[in-house]
C-alpha cells in the first residue's frame, strides 16, 4: 500500500536558512531604507492618487523607523500571506519596482519589533511579529508567530513600524546625510523627475532624531539629488549650450575657457539600444576636489571627515563622488558600474553618470548588475566620456569653490603633527597610517632594500585596474595596496570576484576592526605563524603576515602588513 508525503514542505531549519540567505544577499547600509521606501512608492504608483504622501521617521537613539504612505494598501486577508518569505503581489506589474518578494522579509527579520497596519476598502488590519531577528539567529525549534488585530485607528494606505532594529550605520547619519542617501539610493529620490516634471508628485515628510537627541524635520524634495542642483547659473552650464557657443566661428580659445571656468558641466540625453531607450544624465567637475568642496558646502561631511580614512571607509557613500550609477523606473539602485578602459583615464574621477533604464535587472540585495547589461552601460559611458574629451577638457580650468588657498607652509605644519614612524628600516619619517600612497611607497622601499624578497614588480596601475602586477618566481601576482585592510571590501561587492582576481593585499596595521569587517562578509582573517617549528608553505607569498580565507575557496589571499614587516 503506497503512502503520499508532502515532501516539498520546508521545515524550520530550511526556512531559517532561506531567511539568512536573504539577509546575506544584502550588503549596503541603506538597504532597510531602500526596501521600505520602494514598497511605499510602489503602493502609491499602483493607487495613483492626485498626490502621493509618505511620512518617514527615524529615531537613531532607539533604532526605530516608521514609514507611512497613502498608497493602495493591503487586503486584510492577504496580509499574513504577503509577510511570508518570497511572497509578492507585484509580479507582472509594470508600475512596480520590486518583484522578487524578499524585501519585506529582509526588513522584518532585521528587527525584534515589527508592526504593519494597512487599510483598503475591504477594511484594516494590524500584524505584529516579535523577536524575528533573534529567532533568525537562534536554533529554536519553536516557530515564530504573527499576531493579527484590529488597528487602533483606521488608516488609508500602509504604515510600517520597526523597533529594536539590528545595529546599523544608518543611525550614525546626520540629517543632511540621511536626505542625500534617501535621494540618491532609494525610491524617494525619483530619478524620472530629472527628465519629466509631470511624474507623479509625492510629498515626503522626513523626521529625524540623531544620536545626540537633536531632532530635525523637513518636506524633502522627491527628486534625485544631482551635485549641481543648488548651484547658481554662473557655476554650471549645459554641455549642449557650450557646444553651440563653441561652434561660433568668432569664439577664441580664451572665450571658451572663460565660458567654462569654475563651472560644473552637465548633460541629459538618451541612447536607443536595439529599440530600448536608455536615458542618462551626466556631469563633469573642473577639479576632483569639487566633489569634496560641495559635500562640505551641503553639510554632507567636514574636512576632518575627508581626512579620516576610517570615515571614508564607513560613510564615504554619504557624499558626492564620481562614478557610473544606475536607476530603474525612477528608483536609484545604488549599484555602480566599473568604468571602461579609455585613454585619459584620470578624467573618470571628474565624471558622474546616471543611467535610467526601464529594463534594468539586478540581483537580490542590489549587489550587482548582470554582465551583459553592465557591458552596455560601459559602452555608452565611453561615448559620453569621449564627448567630454572632444569639447571641454582643453578649456576646463579653475574650481567651483575656492574656500582656501593652498598654503605650502600650512601643509608642512600639519605634516609635522603626524605620528613619527621611528623605524630605522625605512627612510619615511611619518607613519603611513591612513595614507595609501605612503603605504605603497613603504612597500616599494622594502622591496628595494631587500626586506621584502623575491617579489619583482612588473608595472603599477596598468589600465587603471589594480595597483601592482608582479612576479614571484614564475608565479604571476595581482596586488592591491590599501591603507586599511577593510577598505578592500568597498571595491568588491562580490567576495568571489575578490578571491578570483587578487593574490595579495598590502596594508598597514591589521586591526580587530579589519577582522570584524571580514567576518561580516563570511571571510576568515588568520595570522600566519612565524614559529621556526612551523613547516614552510611553498605557496605562501614572501613576507605574508595574514591570510584571508573564503569558504569553498582553496586559494587564500595573502596579506602583507607593512607595520609587522618593518618591526620584525
Amino acid at each position: 500500500m503506497s503512502e503520499l508525503f508532502d515532501f516539498l514542505k520546508p521545515g524550520l531549519r530550511e526556512i531559517r536558512k532561506s531567511i539568512n540567505d536573504i539577509e546575506d544577499s544584502y550588503n549596503n547600509d541603506w538597504d532597510i531604507l531602500a526596501e521600505l521606501c520602494q514598497n511605499s512608492v510602489d503602493a502609491i504608483r499602483k493607487k495613483n492618487p492626485l498626490k502621493g504622501l509618505i511620512s518617514l521617521e527615524i529615531d537613531s537613539i532607539n533604532r526605530s523607523i516608521t514609514i507611512q504612505d497613502n498608497g493602495i494598501g493591503i487586503n486584510p486577508d492577504r496580509l499574513p500571506i504577503l509577510l511570508a518569505p518570497f511572497s509578492t503581489d507585484k509580479e507582472n506589474d509594470e508600475t512596480s519596482i520590486g518583484e522578487k518578494g524578499v524585501g519585506l522579509t529582509f526588513v522584518l527579520f532585521s528587527c525584534n519589533d515589527f508592526k504593519i497596519t494597512s487599510g483598503t476598502e475591504f477594511g484594516s488590519k494590524t500584524a505584529l511579529i516579535k523577536d524575528a531577528y533573534n529567532w533568525k539567529n537562534s536554533t529554536s525549534n519553536v516557530n515564530i508567530q504573527l499576531t493579527l488585530e484590529q488597528p487602533q485607528s483606521i488608516i488609508e494606505g500602509t504604515k510600517v513600524e520597526l523597533k529594536k532594529i539590528k545595529e546599523c550605520p544608518i543611525f550614525q547619519l546626520s540629517f543632511e546625510q540621511l536626505q542625500y542617501i534617501l535621494r540618491t539610493k532609494t525610491a524617494l529620490g525619483n530619478s524620472n523627475r530629472l527628465w519629466d516634471n509631470n511624474e507623479l508628485d509625492i510629498e515626503i515628510i522626513l523626521k529625524h532624531k540623531n544620536l545626540d537627541g537633536h531632532e530635525n524635520s523637513c518636506v524633502m524634495n522627491n527628486k534625485y539629488w544631482m551635485v549641481y542642483e543648488s548651484l547658481d547659473k554662473n557655476s554650471k552650464i549645459d554641455l549642449d549650450d557650450f557646444i553651440t557657443f563653441a561652434n561660433d566661428a568668432n569664439r577664441t580659445d580664451q572665450d571658451k575657457r572663460r565660458k567654462l571656468k569654475d563651472k560644473v558641466i552637465y548633460k541629459k540625453g538618451e541612447f536607443n539600444h536595439s529599440g530600448r531607450t536608455i536615458k542618462y544624465i551626466t556631469c563633469f567637475v573642473p577639479k576632483r576636489k569639487v566633489w569634496d568642496d560641495l559635500s562640505i558646502n551641503y553639510n554632507l561631511c567636514t574636512q576632518d571627515n575627508l581626512e579620516s580614512g576610517e570615515w571614508i571607509d564607513e560613510l564615504g557613500y554619504a557624499k558626492f563622488s564620481s562614478g557610473i550609477f544606475t536607476s530603474v523606473k525612477g528608483m536609484p539602485t545604488g549599484i555602480s558600474i566599473e568604468h571602461p578602459t579609455t585613454g585619459y583615464a584620470g578624467y573618470w574621477s571628474n565624471i558622474f553618470i546616471l543611467f535610467e533604464d526601464q529594463h534594468l535587472k539586478f540581483d537580490i540585495g542590489r549587489k550587482s548588475i548582470h554582465g551583459m547589461t553592465s557591458r552596455i552601460y560601459r559602452h555608452y559611458s565611453k561615448e559620453i566620456f569621449n564627448e567630454y574629451l572632444k569639447y571641454i577638457t582643453k578649456y576646463v580650468s579653475g574650481e567651483v569653490t575656492n574656500n582656501s588657498e593652498w598654503d605650502k607652509e600650512e601643509i608642512f605644519a600639519e605634516i609635522e603633527k603626524l605620528i613619527d614612524l621611528n623605524n630605522n628600516k625605512s627612510k619615511f619619517i611619518k607613519s603611513p597610517r591612513d595614507q595609501e600612497a605612503s603605504v605603497s611607497g613603504l612597500f616599494y622601499e622594502c622591496i628595494g632594500n631587500g626586506i621584502i624578497k623575491d617579489i619583482k614588480p612588473l608595472i603599477s596601475g596598468y589600465r587603471n585596474k589594480y595597483d601592482l602586477y608582479a612576479k614571484w618566481g614564475n608565479k604571476k601576482l595581482v596586488v592591491e595596496i590599501k591603507s586599511r585592510l577593510k577598505s578592500i571590501l568597498r571595491d568588491f561587492n562580490d567576495e568571489q570576484k575578490l578571491f578570483d582576481e587578487i593574490d595579495a593585499i598590502v596594508c598597514w596595521d591589521v586591526s580587530e576592526e579589519d577582522e570584524q569587517a571580514m567576518s561580516d562578509k563570511g571571510i576568515n582573517l588568520e595570522d600566519i605563524s612565524t614559529s621556526s617549528l612551523s613547516p614552510s608553505n611553498p605557496k605562501q607569498i614572501p613576507n605574508s603576515t595574514h591570510e584571508l580565507i573564503l569558504s569553498g575557496f582553496t586559494k587564500p589571499i595573502y596579506i602583507i602588513d607593512m607595520k609587522k614587516v618593518i618591526e620584525q
